[in-house]
């Protein structure tokens, strides 16, 4: 056998409670180490097989980072500060580090320690150990394999950030949390699985697998999970997977409803019907009622309309997917990949001043993009990629916006005014349908273009009168009601009267 000497830092594994699991190699390096009166660093003491070690090694000399776990008020920088210390010690002499269960399976601070010592040149040795994740799944009678099972540790789930919880759960397949090691952190671990799970979720705590009689396995609301001190250092967590269609709040749930609705037979017949071409107004009325909610500043009407507008794009994604046109995780690779591409100065080493800069390099990338798709880049048009099914103003305020990089611009905002006033005396003299309607596309045109001059955003304005005239009109209908009279009864007088009282109340 190896000695640990030929090891800067030697972690070994104690199995997951009891002192008849720890294997033969293990006691044999702990052994050795009381020979050498070295000292023995345990990230816990509080372990079942801690107290049978030291009747059975009386000279094993033990320190522990227990102190840490009271100390850290973060859980994301616990583990850090255990693999820091143990990397620390390790430059001056060999160490022997000594671990729960398997030194590789559920242990994040053995992974630091590895991480550490690789970027300091120390060399490492792993000494093997019985995981809890066999006792636990005895326990359980659960196969992690056959079902899939999700293995996280609590102090990684504790310290994610609450909108990162949804992208590192599957709540439809079975999931274990590991070292759940009081009660504390029982309360954070609740908290994070509330992104995802219902409190009143049926959970299992599992302690003390695989020492005997001290096994249990509690069972448990979610929102009880910390209100008891049933957490302690030998604590798993197993949370049953809920149903497809009660992950509401995953982007996985909307995948699959979007699948079961069009499914042959048994599906929705008319969401069956729809194609590409069928779907397209839905698409443009979403996109509407989304800005309609900005507009209104209703942030509670913006997360459902949006909602609205994701599910066309998974049902686009669906209608391809069944014609092996492509499939929704195409969708999220080609933007991904975009943003990615198109954000050197996050995602690589550009630099970059300003977002003028951003804008200019943005650009590039996508003229860069172009030619590398087959396009002829050097004879394209500057009008070119507008698309059509954008509304007029903004395609026209798009238009001007190009041009003026090429200097075809008014001078000054007096020939924009005059530009318009030649647009206007020209509809006065149209006299045939055809002419009045080139003419009063014109005179819009010009309108956009003056909105523009005056950094104006002419789509913008024209929803703001829009607004604006619904309110007084409605204001006139509430107004016609409390006097007992039709709108239609009204004289041209009166009308103006009563639009007068209307714009004097908002």
């Amino acid at each position: 056998m190896t000695d640990t000497t030929a090891s800067a830092i030697t972690i070994v594994g104690l199995g997951p409670g009891s002192i008849h699991d720890l294997t033969v190699e293990a006691r044999r390096v702990l052994a050795q180490a009381a020979e050498r009166d070295q000292t023995v660093y345990f990230r816990t003491i509080i372990h079942p097989t801690v107290e049978p070690l030291k009747l059975d090694i009386p000279k094993l000399r033990i320190e522990s980072f227990d102190r840490l776990y009271d100390e850290s008020d973060d859980w994301s920088s616990l583990y850090q500060q255990i693999a820091t210390e143990v990397c620390d010690l390790a430059a001056k002499q060999p160490v022997i580090y000594t671990v729960p269960g398997h030194p590789l399976v559920g242990e994040t601070s053995v992974q630091l320690v590895l991480e550490l010592a690789r970027q300091r040149g120390l060399s490492t040795r792993i000494v093997s150990g019985l995981s809890f994740i066999e006792p636990v799944c005895n326990l359980l009678a659960l196969d992690p394999f056959e079902v899939g099972a999700q293995i996280v540790d609590a102090t990684n789930l504790a310290f994610s950030h609450r909108d990162e919880v949804a992208g590192k759960i599957i709540p439809t397949i079975p999931l274990m949390i590991v070292q759940v090691y009081n009660r504390r952190l029982a309360s954070e671990v609740k908290l994070a699985l509330g992104e995802c799970y219902p409190d009143e979720w049926p959970v299992k705590l599992v302690r003390a697998a695989g020492v005997g009689e001290d096994e249990a396995v509690i069972e448990m609301p979610l929102y009880e999970l910390d209100r008891n001190n049933f957490a302690n250092h030998l604590s798993t967590l197993y949370v049953p997977p809920v149903s497809e269609l009660s992950a509401l709040r995953l982007p996985e749930t909307l995948r699959y409803i979007t699948m079961r609705l069009r499914r042959e037979p048994d599906g929705c017949p008319w969401d069956r019907q729809q194609t590409h071409d069928s779907l397209k107004r839905y698409v443009i009325e979403e996109t509407y009622e989304v800005v309609e909610a900005l507009e209104e500043n209703n942030m509670d009407k913006l997360a459902e309309e949006l909602g609205d507008l994701l599910l066309q794009v998974y049902l686009h994604s669906e209608v391809g997917r069944q014609a092996d046109e492509f499939s929704i995780g195409d969708v999220y690779e080609h933007i991904n990949a975009k943003l990615i591409r198109r954000h050197p100065h996050v995602f690589g080493d550009v630099e970059v001043q300003n977002a003028g800069q951003v804008v200019q390099n943005w650009e590039e990338i996508k003229k860069q993009e172009r030619a590398s798709a087959g396009m002829d880049t050097v004879n394209e048009s500057v009008l070119d990629r507008v698309p059509q099914a954008t509304p007029a103003l903004m395609v026209a305020q798009e238009y001007q916006k190009r041009v003026v990089k090429t200097g075809f611009e008014f001078t000054s905002l007096q020939d924009v005014y005059a530009k318009l006033e030649e647009e206007l005396e020209e509809i006065k003299r149209a006299t045939s349908p055809d002419e009045q309607l080139e003419e009063i596309g014109d005179v819009l045109f010009m309108v956009a273009k003056l909105a523009r001059f005056l950094k104006i955003d002419a789509e913008e304005a024209l929803r703001l009168a829009n607004r604006k005239f619904r309110r007084r009109f409605q204001a006139m209908e509430v107004m016609a009601k409390a006097e007992g009279r039709p709108l239609t009864s009204y004289s041209t007088p009166e009308w103006e009267a009563l639009w007068a009282r209307a714009k004097e109340g908002q």
